[in-house]
């Protein structure tokens, strides 16, 4: 096999994995040491695009392709080789699909000095680009706050809230002066950002504000609905409870009551089981308070699904119909009884007025147990609350390489053996 023959392959493949790749990061049923192992194939293939003999034979051809994969691959290649000038460049001209693909390379590369040109792409009066180079500095920590302070008040609500997420929390100045138009903004993503940041800053400003967005809920309150479950305690659990009467709000509902780990809203997932429309969002979220694994006889055997359950995507028929894969259809469907007896079985082990996490009353370790082996869709939340609960300290970069993680973990394992197990809702000035 030639040469261009081998590196095509590499590229087929590096394609292929960076997708596989990314789906695990989002995926319902992989753990971090699996997605690790998924990662590890990925490297391989990139670093054999690391050879100056494969750019101009596969590297910058695949910039001429419509796969996202293929061009983070290809722009990831480029970073590998020091060519970080020629993927400026290109994200500079590249259009919108293009353009993401290249900044996911971006987010995750290690290469030397990268994080500072980014910085000088905010100069450029590219409002689009601004927003997606904030983005990218967000998950790569890199934004010094004087910058991100300038884009609290963009007209580009994207920057906004990326600026936000960047900041994680906000010195006192930055709450006087900007916090309170940000938490009453008219864009949901701007609110929401600004309630996180306020929260990782201590302000009850914020928290008024999140209880204000779950009890009149606006469009995209699922957020606030997440941060409410968080923070609160029974009452705010209630408040949640209170939602899944409504079935457009339902499964939002579902997805935040499995962080409030109350009793309260282990019940309420217990009865939305036979709900073919919830019942696995409601599985996985009593799993994940309760530590019940859906698996074995407590979920129904793969292929098998319950009377009315919704149309798998392959079979469905109507051209209307969203056939985008979600991260919950890879759920197992709970074996409703089994895990009705088990919960008439295990009830009494939990006591109302505690939180709790993977089956065990919250704390600091287990927190970050739980990051360290919860499913990975799961632990882009749970990563935020240990941002929050360390005023914006400890920030585990959960769409990054996982060896990444794993050193924010490490760093953050002194933190967590300190935190406070009060809702955080107390611990607001």
């Amino acid at each position: 096999m030639v040469l261009v023959d081998v590196l095509e392959e590499y590229l087929d493949e590096a394609e292929f994995r960076w997708l596989q790749w990314e789906r695990a990061l989002e995926a319902p049923d992989f753990t971090l040491v699996e997605t690790a192992e998924r990662e590890e194939r990925l490297l391989a293939y990139l670093e054999g695009l690391e050879d100056t003999d494969a750019l101009d034979m596969v590297v910058r051809p695949a910039f001429d392709s419509e796969e996202a994969p293929r061009i983070s691959a290809a722009a990831h290649a480029l970073l590998g080789l020091g060519e970080v000038d020629e993927v400026l460049v290109r994200l500079r001209g590249a259009g919108a699909p293009a353009r993401a693909a290249i900044l996911r390379a971006v987010e995750v590369s290690e290469a030397p000095g990268l994080g500072t040109r980014l910085l000088e792409l905010l100069k450029l009066e590219d409002m689009a680009l601004q927003a997606g180079v904030l983005e990218a500095l967000a998950v790569r920590q890199e934004a010094p706050m004087e910058v991100l302070a300038r884009f609290f008040t963009h007209e580009e609500p994207r920057a906004r809230v990326a600026a936000l997420r960047g900041a994680h929390s906000l010195p006192e100045e930055l709450v006087r002066r900007h916090l309170p138009a940000l938490l009453d903004s008219a864009h949901p993503g701007t609110r929401a950002a600004a309630m996180e940041a306020g929260l990782a800053s201590g302000v009850r400003m914020a928290w008024e504000a999140c209880r204000k967005d779950v009890q009149a809920p606006r469009a995209h309150a699922r957020e606030a609905m997440v941060l409410l479950a968080l923070g609160g305690d029974e009452a705010e659990a209630a408040l949640l409870v209170d939602l899944l009467g409504s079935a457009e709000l339902r499964a939002d509902a579902l997805w935040a009551l499995g962080f409030s780990g109350r009793v309260a809203a282990m019940e309420s997932c217990v009865k939305y089981l036979a709900v073919p429309e919830v019942a696995r969002l409601a599985g996985e979220a009593f799993s994940a308070m309760t530590g019940l694994r859906l698996e074995g006889a407590f979920a129904l055997p793969p292929g098998e699904t319950p009377e009315g359950a919704p149309v798998p995507l392959e079979e469905e028929e109507s051209l209307d119909a969203d056939l985008t894969p979600r991260p919950e259809d890879d759920l197992p469907w709970p074996e409703v009884a089994a895990v009705k007896d088990w919960w008439a079985q295990n009830q009494t082990r939990f006591v109302k007025g505690t939180r709790y996490l993977l089956g065990q009353p919250f704390s600091g370790p287990v927190l970050l147990e739980a990051l360290e082996s919860s499913p990975m869709r799961r632990r882009h939340v749970l990563a935020r609350e240990l941002a929050i609960r360390t005023g914006g300290q400890h920030v585990i970069p959960t769409r990054a390489f996982t060896w990444r993680q794993r050193e924010a973990l490490a760093q953050a394992r002194g933190a967590c053996a300190r935190l406070k197990r009060t809702p955080l809702a107390a611990t607001l000035r």
